[in-house]
C-alpha cells in the first residue's frame, strides 16, 4: 500500500515569551482526579508523574535556551518558578470519594459488570482498538481489514482541530525539529537546511534523522512501522 502524508498546522492556544508560565493557566488547561476511599496525601502524590522540581526546570530551561533556537529570546520568570510547590501537583486536585476496585471515572463504555457501559442513550465517544495480543497475531493485511470494517459498521474517529490549508514539507527546515523535538534536542538539522555543507538527499537524511528510534520501534511489537 502507498500513501502520502498531509500535514496540517494545528493552533496554538498561546505563544509564550517568558517560561515558566503561571500556574492559573496551566489550571485552565489541567486538573487532577483522585477517587479512593481518602483523600491523597503528600505519599500519594510524590508517586504521580506531575510532581515539578524546580530546578530541574530551571536547568531545562537554561539549556534550551543557550542550545535551541526556537528558545533564544525566552526568558525565565524565576518568580513564577518558586510559586511552583514541589510536594503536590501544580494544579487543581479534586477528590471523589469511591470504594470500588474499578471507580466509574476509569470504567470502559462497555463492559460485563453491570456498572459499566451506557444503558440507554448512546455514547458521545468510545475508544476501540486492538490488544497487544490480537496486533502482533496479525498480518498487515489482517489490520488493514478490521480498520476498514470499523468504518464501514459506522465507526467514528477522534479528529483534531487544524488549520484550512496543508503545511508544505520543502523548504521549511524546522518543520521536522518541532514535529519531532525528541529526534532534534538542539532544533537544528532538519530538511533543506542552509547549514548543510555539502549536498545530501532527502532519503540519505530521512535515513540518519530515523537512526535513532529504529532499534526502539523495532524492539516494541506494538508499534507499526
Amino acid at each position: 500500500m502507498n500513501a502520502n502524508a498531509v500535514i496540517f498546522a494545528q493552533p496554538t492556544r498561546r505563544v509564550y515569551h517568558c517560561l515558566p508560565p503561571p500556574r492559573e493557566d496551566i489550571a485552565d488547561c489541567l486538573a487532577m482526579l483522585f477517587v479512593g476511599p481518602c483523600k491523597p496525601t503528600s505519599k500519594e502524590f510524590r508517586r504521580t508523574p506531575f510532581i515539578i522540581r524546580r530546578h530541574a526546570v530551571a536547568r531545562a530551561l537554561q539549556w534550551l535556551i543557550l542550545n535551541h533556537p526556537d528558545y533564544e529570546h525566552v526568558g525565565i520568570l524565576y518568580d513564577l518558578l518558586e510559586q511552583y510547590p514541589e510536594d503536590e501537583p501544580p494544579v487543581c486536585v479534586i477528590y471523589r470519594y469511591g470504594v470500588e476496585e474499578c471507580p466509574p471515572e476509569s470504567q470502559p463504555s462497555c463492559g460485563d459488570r453491570d456498572n459499566q457501559g451506557l444503558v440507554g442513550d448512546a455514547c458521545t465517544f468510545s475508544v476501540q482498538g486492538l490488544s497487544e495480543d490480537a496486533y502482533i497475531s496479525m498480518s498487515r493485511n489482517e489490520r488493514i481489514a478490521t480498520a476498514i470494517k470499523h468504518f464501514d459498521e459506522g465507526g467514528g474517529a477522534l479528529a483534531y482541530g487544524h488549520r484550512s490549508e496543508p503545511t508544505s514539507i520543502f523548504g521549511d527546515p524546522q518543520l521536522y525539529p518541532r514535529m519531532f523535538p525528541w529526534l532534534y534536542p538542539y532544533g537544528l538539522g532538519g530538511f533543506d537546511n542552509g547549514k548543510i555543507k555539502s549536498r545530501v538527499g532527502l532519503s540519505d537524511q530521512v535515513a540518519v534523522a530515523g537512526l535513532p528510534v529504529i532499534a526502539i520501534l523495532r524492539s516494541v511489537n506494538v508499534w507499526s512501522y
